[in-house]
This record gives C-alpha cells, sequence and structure tokens, in this order.
C-alpha cells in the first residue's frame, strides 16, 4: 500500500483520522469497491462493503448517478424530493423483491415437475 508498516497498523486499528489516499490504496490493494467501503462507513455498516464486492452495487449507483448528472447538469435542481423519493424506493424494493420475492422459474419447473410426478409411466414395455 506505499506505507510505513507502523502507518498501516494504525489504519487498520482504526485509530487517528480516515484519510482518504489510505482508503484508495487499501481498496486497491485488496481488490475491493472503493466506494463500497465508503458507502460502508457513511451508513455504519461493515457488512456492507463485504456482501456488495462481487456485485458492485455501490459503483453502480454512482455511474447512474453520474449519468444523471451529466444528462441534466444544472436542470438536476428542477428535481423535487417526492420524484427522487419515489424514483428510489421503487428502486430499492424492485432488488429487495428479486432476491427474496418469488421466483418465477423455480416455481415453473416445480410445478412441470409435480406435474409429471402425477403422469407416472404405465408398467410393461
Amino acid at each position: 500500500m506505499g506505507m510505513s508498516l507502523r502507518t498501516y497498523q494504525r489504519f487498520e486499528a482504526g485509530s487517528g483520522r480516515v484519510r482518504l489516499d489510505h482508503l484508495h490504496r487499501f481498496a486497491a490493494a485488496t481488490s475491493i469497491d472503493l466506494y463500497a467501503l465508503l458507502m460502508s462507513v457513511a451508513i455504519g455498516s461493515s457488512r456492507y462493503a463485504r456482501n456488495t464486492a462481487d456485485n458492485l452495487l455501490t459503483t453502480i449507483v454512482l455511474i447512474g448517478i453520474q449519468k444523471l448528472e451529466q444528462s441534466l447538469g444544472d436542470r438536476m435542481i428542477d428535481l423535487d424530493k417526492r420524484t427522487l423519493v419515489n424514483a428510489v424506493a421503487a428502486l430499492i424494493d424492485e432488488l429487495i423483491d428479486h432476491v427474496l420475492g418469488p421466483n418465477p422459474a423455480k416455481t415453473w419447473l416445480e410445478t412441470g415437475r409435480q406435474d409429471l410426478k402425477k403422469k407416472p409411466p404405465k408398467p410393461g414395455r
């Protein structure tokens, strides 16, 4: 990470102030999503960075926000809180439903298997 052992030990122990350049180095050295690491601190959840390391959730959201800013520029001020809350709530609800909701493919397969069991082959040839 390009720092002395003692500096790294203090960084790992959480003593002193967290420096952004150290977080950048740590993320690069451990191949984790820097933005997820920052979001973990912001939301107070050490699990968040670990649980989103592979799917890059925070990076994807930030890319979307970047695209929104590039497209709207100063017109972003025209977005009211109600519209933003509704859009974000719909996104979050859809993601939750994707993971916790019914799985149509699994349901289809289970129904099909049950239907096949109802019609076993006849004995004989």
